[in-house]
């Protein structure tokens, strides 16, 4: 709601957000944001609000879903009550509507200021329980919007909400909603819980570019790197990256632990700040609010690398599960067909040995979010970690150039199929 973003740039937050599709209303004050698994029609576009009929594959069910952003003006909001009230005469579907209405239900609803009279909020109230709505049990400070000023000029109202009709509760009996905190807006996040449990899936390791900004990352690398034995450079290599791998994982468990845990100390805090200052908004509560914010913000920067680069390679696992074939070549015989385009000088170029500095700056332009193979470890790894492994990829290097066999370990890599349907079924989808 309200993005302070225009219009046109929808698709890259999209892109952002990692989402199949983007739509927003006539005046570009409502975004929405719908990932594969959502089939949907768009029923109704207004200014203050929008209407879609969604079916969500895991639930089985159409869904009606009603997003607002409404005016400021009573006489302006009588158009919405009025798409609600039609919307509502032949609803028979589970119907959630949400979003920021700009007028608070009751005189409980609101903190400070000129007092609020009935005639005020009494249309909203009855447009609520004429279309059969109500509202939902929620967690968190009710009051979701603060005029952001200090004692006796501060303000805060209930004024984002979520109502549902009966089929939808019947549907979602666990529902509820929480209401996040304030960081970077005066208004309050609004995240809905509909009591279902995504299943849970083990992970192959993955290197996550935000280990390496651990201070004692390069320290736990260092000690299980070195080895005092000696053999085949390809081999050494892969059980030094093993080695890595485990205390890697092991430390990552106690990194994520600690993210979670402080992110989850972290929300309490500000919450507990929140209402301290809306019991006494004072300058010297607003500071203090403000610096619990901040400490959240950076546990949640942290969150949000984890997501990122976890939802990165869900495309990929997705196909290494569905296809796997192992067979070795046996036939070169296409290869005689094949004209030579490299004359003698160019593979003599190409056979040459690499210097150091040419194979550091192969190393130091990988990507660094991309794993060149099944191992994990991606781009980041071995750039920031080139004093310690960079020894023993330059001993491989030279190895394979004087004509060295290349291991299974080496030589394995992974295969993404692009999908032609929504659902994959079959090899030909």
């Amino acid at each position: 709601m309200e993005p302070f973003q225009k219009k046109r740039l929808i698709q890259k937050y999209r892109k952002r957000l990692g989402m199949e599709n983007a739509i927003s209303n006539v005046n570009g004050k409502i975004w929405l944001f719908l990932d594969t698994s959502v089939e949907w029609d768009l029923l109704v576009d207004t200014e203050q609000q929008l209407t879609i009929k969604v079916y969500h594959q895991d639930i089985g069910n159409h869904i009606m879903m009603t997003f607002v952003y409404e005016k400021c003006s009573s006489l302006e909001r009588l158009e919405l009550w009025d798409n609600l009230y039609y919307l509502a005469s032949d609803m028979d579907l589970p119907w959630v509507v949400g979003g920021d209405f700009n007028v608070i239900l009751s005189e409980e609803e609101k903190i400070g200021g000129l007092p609020v009279h009935p005639p005020k909020y009494e249309d909203f109230s009855f447009c609520v329980n004429s279309c059969r709505l109500f509202d939902l049990r929620y967690a968190g400070s009710p009051f979701t919007w603060w005029n952001r000023r200090t004692n006796a000029k501060c303000i805060f109202k209930w004024l984002d909400m979520i109502f549902v009709n009966q089929p939808f509760q019947t549907l979602f009996p666990s529902i509820e909603v929480e209401y996040l905190i304030r960081t970077g807006s005066d208004h309050a996040s609004l995240l809905i819980n509909c009591g279902k449990y995504a299943t849970q899936f083990l992970k192959p390791f993955r290197f996550l570019k935000f280990w390496a900004k651990h201070e004692i990352f390069k320290d736990v690398v260092r000690q299980n790197w070195f080895a005092d034995f000696m053999g085949d450079p390809f081999l050494m290599f892969k059980q030094k990256l093993k080695r890595v791998k485990i205390a890697l994982s092991k430390l990552s468990k106690l990194i994520f632990e600690d993210i979670f845990k402080q992110l989850a100390i972290r929300k309490d805090i500000v919450r507990i700040k929140e209402m301290l200052f809306e019991e006494e908004p004072t300058i010297d509560n607003r500071i203090v609010l403000q610096k619990a914010q901040a400490e959240l913000k950076k546990y949640l920067s942290l969150e949000e690398h984890y997501w990122k680069q976890k939802a990165a390679k869900a495309a990929i696992e997705f196909f290494q599960k569905q296809f796997s074939h192992k067979s070795d070549p046996s036939n070169f015989d296409l290869l005689n067909n094949v004209p030579a385009m490299v004359s003698l000088d160019k593979n003599m170029e190409l056979c040459r040995m690499p210097t150091i500095d040419e194979f550091k700056g192969a190393v130091f332009a990988l990507s660094e979010d991309s794993a060149s193979g099944p191992v994990g470890f991606t781009g980041v790894f071995y750039q920031e970690c080139w004093d310690i492994v960079g020894e023993d990829m330059v001993n491989m290097l030279q190895s394979f150039y004087n004509r060295a066999s290349l291991p299974k370990s080496v030589t394995h890599t992974n295969l993404v199929l692009i999908p032609k349907k929504k659902l994959v079924h079959t090899f030909s989808d």
